[in-house]
């Protein structure tokens, strides 16, 4: 797998929670060369199935596939349209951004409000609100009304952009990153001993409803279950405690709702690689698919893997391509001592 051309592929797709199908079908066709077989279950999981020596045992690896994005609930006066989100965006964050909307066609659009030289003095200190926001996709009101209804949902307009330093930019590394480094596990296990069989799951909805975590572990119910999802990257003006260095290595979460035989093991392997790695306290909930698996039918053990990420939720999430690839490496070696 080429690792930059599979994120940059797959991070421009669209697949906003609920409508995946894009990035489904794209994800399919890469996952197809390295498993025993690739399926779609009926909640639109992509379901990656690699067949251990022994097959008494089963470990689960999800990554989940959508993306924040909005949804049209008003086609306004003037052809403007209102929205609401999908998932958790900054409201700081979408004024000005380029959007598409997925309607009947794709159309291209500005997010707008009204600009600052036009405010009441009181108005231009104040942080514009997501309801006072708007689309605005340069047609008449008629012509977007037989385009565009109610419900359509919106992603962001970005493109995958390389920095410097194997650092690269894009919308949806959340969670498109870790969907890549379950990719590159499977991609190691091709031709390589391991007992247990191996399912990894590209899951919907977690960034709204936690859905596809559920239902794929209850329908697999592994013996062990990792979740792969990103973590908060260092940046500027940020404790260094509640972030991560980009280039650092896999973050490993401890804490009172993972398995902490999962966690010593993860810990332990990634020791004896001699490769770095990095320590996430959560003394609650970890907000990724671990907090749905863990509490399949008697509970399933569970751990959590996570690649650091600057400015998530935004369209311009930023990681290091070398933190993608040592996640990959350590989960491999640890299916392959299980």
């Amino acid at each position: 797998m080429e690792v930059v051309e599979s994120l940059r592929r797959l991070s421009e797709s669209f697949g906003v929670s609920g409508f995946e199908d894009e990035v489904r079908e794209n994800l399919i066709g890469i996952l197809k060369e390295y498993t025993d077989g690739v399926k779609t279950d009926k909640m639109g999981n992509v379901i990656a199935y690699k067949k251990g020596t022994d097959s008494t045992h089963k470990i689960l690896i999800a990554s989940h596939l959508d993306e924040i994005g909005l949804m049209i609930t008003k086609v306004d006066e003037g052809g403007y349209l209102k929205f609401t989100e999908v998932g958790g965006f900054d409201p700081r964050i979408l004024l000005a951004q380029e959007v598409i909307v997925h309607g009947v066609k794709d159309l291209w659009g500005v997010v707008g409000a009204k600009p600052p030289h036009l405010q009441e003095k009181e108005e231009r200190d104040k942080i514009v609100k997501r309801e006072d926001m708007f689309i605005d996709v340069g047609l008449s009101e008629e012509e977007v009304k037989k385009t565009v209804k109610v419900g359509d949902v919106v992603s962001m307009a970005r493109e995958f952009t390389p920095l410097t330093n194997d650092i690269y930019l894009s919308k949806a590394f959340d969670n498109r990153a870790s969907v890549v480094s379950m990719i590159g596990v499977l991609e190691n296990l091709k031709g390589s001993v391991h007992r247990w069989d191996v399912y990894g799951v590209a899951t919907v909805q977690e960034e709204v409803t936690g859905l596809g975590a559920v239902s794929s572990a209850y329908g697999i119910y592994p013996d062990i279950a990792l979740a792969l999802d990103v973590t908060h990257g260092d940046m500027s003006k940020t404790d260094e405690s509640e972030t991560y260095k980009l280039n650092g290595g896999p973050v490993i979460a401890v804490g009172p709702n993972i398995s902490k035989k999962v966690f010593d093991d993860l810990k332990k392997t990634a020791e004896d690689m001699e490769l770095a790695y990095q320590i996430e306290p959560c003394a609650s909930i970890t907000g990724t698919d671990a907090d749905d698996m863990q509490i399949v039918k008697e509970g399933i053990p569970t751990g959590v893997v996570s690649i650091p990420l600057r400015y998530m939720h935004s369209s311009v999430e930023t990681l290091s391509i070398k933190d993608i690839e040592r996640v990959s490496r350590l989960i491999s070696e640890y299916i392959k001592r299980l």
